[in-house]
């Protein structure tokens, strides 16, 4: 099975909130799935950090970096603009999320860990629950 790993689900198992717990639960529930997230997932991780945290770039870029090689993570970096304006347009979504969710259509991902209830209007994918 592979799972896309949205923003605030890493966010989540990076830097300690409410759901932290939750996220590291459904991490060893699906520890024997294919975890998958993209470069636009990991760039607004790392602006997300930034604005959270009092850490350096150098000392964010580790964090995310030590996250994606102790788990690994695999990290999608290409899309076609034509599925990322579909999805965009079909399911009234923000363009970041819209992104993700695009991703995952091009690339098959039929699951999603997810904070984020608006991901769960979009009928092709499956928010991960413990």
């Amino acid at each position: 099975m592979r799972i896309f790993l949205d923003t605030n689900f890493i966010v989540n198992l990076i830097f300690e909130t409410e759901f932290t717990e939750t996220a590291k639960a459904i991490l060893v529930k699906y520890a024997d799935s294919d975890l998958i997230t993209s470069i636009s997932v990991i760039e607004e991780t790392l602006f997300v950090l930034k604005r959270l945290t009092r850490k350096t770039n150098r000392e964010i870029a580790e964090l995310v970096a030590n996250l994606l090689d102790g788990v690994e993570i695999e990290v999608l970096e290409k899309l076609p603009l034509s599925v990322f304006l579909e999805v965009f347009r079909e399911y009234d979504l923000l363009p970041n999320d819209a992104l993700i969710a695009a991703t995952c259509k091009h690339y098959d991902i039929k699951k999603i860990a997810t904070f984020d209830e608006d991901f769960k209007r979009v009928d092709f994918l499956e928010v991960v629950k413990l």
